[in-house]
């Protein structure tokens, strides 16, 4: 029920209104260019009515299945104790997940520069590339230390919670603040890319 909360979850409403006006325009165009280019051209008409009206719609439908398939596998990814900071910090929950996507960028470069490193002949090309990959690992190690960081605190808030509802005084007194130091240095990570 809380993925219905998220952000995500409305850019996934908005992705399938694009897809679906793309094609409801593909649909429109096809009826509105067929019988001209049937009258002209006969049944070749009909495959270049098909050529013109539907690649469009078809690229944006796989583009936005992507973003669709992606973003629920993100949320069951980061259900866990982070889902609390979804409802105490909505703000750092939302970095939490940029962190996850950014994290799988970064991967994502990291592999395309390591292709494109072994497939260079000189050594001053590799070297290029080398600095590359490592400012890559840097930053993605920075992605993973951030997000342990937020998974850690998570998992304190929970407990402070669980504690404050049983009629116990808090375990974590400063849990405030660091939340609210987190989601800076979480702003400033996410900036920096």
């Amino acid at each position: 029920m809380e993925y219905f909360l998220t952000s995500e979850f409305w850019w996934n409403i908005l992705w399938g209104g694009v897809v679906a006006l793309c094609w409801l325009g593909a649909i429109f165009v096809f009826f509105k260019i067929t019988p001209a280019l049937l009258d002209g051209m006969g049944c070749g008409g009909l495959i270049v009515a098909v050529l013109v009206v539907f690649p469009l719609p078809l690229n944006v439908g796989m583009h936005v299945a992507n973003k669709i398939i992606l973003y629920p596998r993100l949320w069951e990814e980061n259900r866990g104790p982070v889902i609390i900071i979804a409802k105490e910090a909505p703000l750092l929950h939302n970095y939490f997940l940029a962190l996850g996507r950014s994290l799988s960028r970064t991967k994502d470069q990291i592999q395309k520069l390591n292709t494109e490193r072994s497939n260079s002949t000189t050594t001053e090309a590799r070297k290029v590339y080398e600095t590359q990959i490592a400012q890559q690992e840097n930053r993605k190690q920075e992605l993973e230390n951030m997000k342990r960081r937020i998974e850690g605190l998570a998992q304190r808030l929970y407990f402070s919670k669980y504690l404050a509802r049983l009629g116990h005084l808090s375990a974590d007194a400063n849990i405030d603040q660091e939340l609210r130091e987190v989601q800076g240095a979480c702003a400033q990570l996410i900036r920096g890319e």
